[in-house]
């Protein structure tokens, strides 16, 4: 859900926009998740090493937008 902006958020937008917010990380996780199976299974698949490369470094983004790659 977008919200324009028009002002600082009232407390009535505040619930909506946490739901919105922890939808968002959920899906990145689970992105993430999805991305870091593709990648073992890949591994050591010559014709997928392209495609592999592509997913670690999708991964690798889904993970410094959530901030869980320090210390990686």
């Amino acid at each position: 859900m977008d919200y324009p902006v028009t002002g600082p958020a009232s407390e009535e937008d505040l619930p909506a926009m946490l739901v919105d917010s922890a939808i968002s990380h959920c899906e990145k996780l689970r992105r993430v998740l999805e991305l870091e199976g593709w990648v073992k299974e890949g591994h050591d698949n010559p014709m997928l090493a392209a495609p592999c490369r592509k997913w670690q470094q999708e991964r690798e983004h889904l993970l410094a937008e959530l901030h869980l790659n320090e210390g990686l």
